[in-house]
Protein backbone atom coordinates (compact mmCIF):
# COMPACT_ATOMS: atom_id res chain seq x y z
CA UNK A 1 0.00 0.00 0.00
CA UNK A 2 2.94 2.51 1.04
CA UNK A 3 4.89 1.27 -2.04
CA UNK A 4 2.07 1.74 -4.48
CA UNK A 5 1.44 4.98 -2.90
CA UNK A 6 5.12 5.96 -4.34
CA UNK A 7 6.68 5.94 -0.74
CA UNK A 8 10.26 5.13 -0.94
CA UNK A 9 11.45 2.27 1.31
CA UNK A 10 14.10 4.55 3.51
CA UNK A 11 11.03 6.40 4.94
CA UNK A 12 8.47 3.32 4.95
CA UNK A 13 11.45 2.03 7.18
CA UNK A 14 11.67 5.08 9.23
CA UNK A 15 7.89 5.67 9.66
CA UNK A 16 7.18 2.17 10.94
CA UNK A 17 10.65 1.89 13.13
CA UNK A 18 12.48 -1.08 11.56
CA UNK A 19 15.99 -1.25 12.03
CA UNK A 20 16.78 -4.13 8.84
CA UNK A 21 15.31 -2.98 5.03
CA UNK A 22 14.82 -6.37 4.70
CA UNK A 23 11.97 -6.53 6.97
CA UNK A 24 10.52 -3.37 6.03
CA UNK A 25 11.02 -5.13 1.96
CA UNK A 26 9.52 -8.27 3.35
CA UNK A 27 5.90 -6.89 4.81
CA UNK A 28 5.80 -3.28 2.73
CA UNK A 29 6.85 -4.15 -0.89
CA UNK A 30 4.39 -6.27 -2.66
CA UNK A 31 3.46 -6.00 -6.33
CA UNK A 32 0.22 -5.13 -7.21
CA UNK A 33 -1.44 -4.77 -10.45
CA UNK A 34 -2.07 -1.11 -10.21
CA UNK A 35 1.98 -0.84 -9.51
CA UNK A 36 2.06 -3.37 -12.93
CA UNK A 37 0.35 -1.48 -14.95
CA UNK A 38 1.89 1.73 -13.80
CA UNK A 39 5.80 0.04 -14.56
CA UNK A 40 3.97 -0.79 -17.90
CA UNK A 41 2.74 2.73 -18.62
CA UNK A 42 6.36 4.15 -17.44
CA UNK A 43 8.45 1.81 -19.87
CA UNK A 44 6.12 2.51 -23.19
CA UNK A 45 6.79 5.75 -22.48
CA UNK A 46 10.47 5.48 -21.87
CA UNK A 47 10.38 3.49 -25.05
CA UNK A 48 8.63 5.82 -27.12
CA UNK A 49 10.40 8.86 -26.15
CA UNK A 50 13.40 6.98 -26.99
CA UNK A 51 12.37 5.98 -30.88
CA UNK A 52 11.37 9.88 -31.23
CA UNK A 53 14.64 10.69 -30.18
CA UNK A 54 16.17 8.46 -32.77
CA UNK A 55 14.15 9.52 -35.26
CA UNK A 56 14.41 13.07 -34.94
Amino acid sequence: MMTEAGIDLATIMEKVGHEDMKTTMKIYTHVTNKMKKDASAKVRTLYKDALSNLIS
